[in-house]
């Protein structure tokens, strides 16, 4: 069994998908899965998930592994593995039940930091 902390880099806003699905697999294997606490935690491994280029990135020092990863960081090539991809969100990692996936395909403003 390994501890894995998340990090949704972009704050506890809005659902970080990507985070709900690594959440979901991880305790589908047997991990304790966390939000991270950089004081108080101690990690096999970290996840850091951002999704908007304009958020500043996590200060936070981990002595783990650290997987730091999404459109936040320009990095458009990195992928989930499938067995990740395609799992059910951990919505309860962010306190909710209902699923957000259809909300967030596609959008009109064309904002130019957002590569929707």
């Amino acid at each position: 069994m390994q501890k894995i902390g998340l990090v949704d880099v972009d704050g506890h806003h809005f659902p970080n998908l990507a985070l709900m699905k690594l959440s979901a697999w991880h305790k589908s294997q047997g991990d304790r899965v966390e939000f991270a606490d950089p004081m108080f935690g101690h990690y096999d491994r970290v996840y850091m998930s951002k999704v908007f280029t304009f958020t500043p990135d996590c200060p936070d020092y981990y002595p783990c592994e650290v997987v730091r990863a999404g459109t936040g960081y320009k990095d458009y090539t990195t992928t989930l593995p499938d067995e990740i991809e395609h799992c059910c969100p951990d919505y309860s990692l962010y306190g909710v039940d209902e699923a957000y996936g259809f909300l967030t395909r596609g959008c009109v403003n064309r904002c130019p930091w957002c590569i929707v």
